[in-house]
């Protein structure tokens, strides 16, 4: 969550009927992108496609490379890959326009007070990997540095993923207090820490450490989801990069028209 959900969700401190929708198109554009990712009988059927063939594909994994259990596992984004934070959207979508609000006021209205249910497929998922005798990592871009009289970060993430059954064997989210820089969301050290076992308190806030262990799938919904892709290393006009091979092979992309990388690199 990083463009538009903190700009309609900085109108909870104002009035939305006092501001002007200046870009009609764009506006609209974002309602449609909400009305298809809440509605849509296509998003659910890719969901649950997805993640069926995610596990069938960590399933022959494992058998063709003979795991044993708990030597392996699977890491997952959070929202919008098992969480569905899109009611939020719905709810300010007629407040497109404002000011910007800082991580903090946005950790306090979506982590510490948002409402979240788990996406088409998400809890099958995850009980299935553990099943399976995998461990499962959700690596955030979340603050796992907030905290207020309220609560904590790290502390509503578990909760919400409990509540809505979701498996998991840790979390790992960002820490923004002690790496402030245009790294502070980059998930390849948290990516890392996991196979290696040696976990940066500077770069990460954890709900606890697992033995280091092989990661022979991910799931996300930003390219950046993914270890060392991002938009304008992969991107070109023709769509053509060989690092889409991955994908389907150990890479396994959700749809989210509503937020992403993809709105700072685009071509006309």
């Amino acid at each position: 969550m990083k463009k538009i959900l903190p700009i309609c969700l900085s109108l909870l401190f104002c009035s939305c009927s006092s501001v002007p929708t200046n870009d009609i198109t764009a506006d609209e554009t974002l309602k449609k992108a909400i009305k298809w990712y809440r509605n849509s009988a296509e998003k659910k059927a890719l969901y649950l496609q997805i993640f069926s063939m995610g596990y069938q594909y960590i399933y022959a994994t494992i058998k063709k490379l003979g795991l044993k259990p708990k030597t392996w596992g699977v890491v997952l984004d959070m929202d919008e890959t098992v969480l569905d934070n899109s009611a939020i959207y719905f709810k300010f979508s007629n407040c497109f326009d404002g000011p910007d609000i800082d991580q903090p006021t946005f950790e306090k209205t979506v982590t510490i007070h948002g409402k979240a249910n788990a996406l088409p497929g998400a809890v099958e998922l995850t009980k299935k990997i553990h099943e399976l005798g995998g461990y499962v990592s959700f690596v955030t871009n979340r603050d796992g540095s907030y905290k207020d009289a309220e609560g904590n970060t790290l502390d509503k993430v578990v909760e919400t993923l409990r509540n809505n059954g979701i498996y998991f064997d840790q979390v790992i989210l960002a820490n923004y207090r002690d790496c402030a820089s245009p790294t502070d969301t980059d998930k390849n050290p948290r990516f890392k820490a996991i196979e290696d076992g040696n976990y940066n308190p500077k770069l990460m806030i954890w709900s606890n450490t697992l033995p280091p262990h092989k990661i022979i799938a991910y799931f996300g919904d930003n390219i950046h989801d993914f270890p060392c892709l991002k938009q304008a290393d992969i991107v070109t006009k023709d769509g053509n990069s060989k690092e889409f091979d991955k994908f389907g092979h150990g890479f396994f992309i959700l749809p989210n028209p509503m937020y992403g990388s993809w709105e700072e690199n685009y071509y006309e």
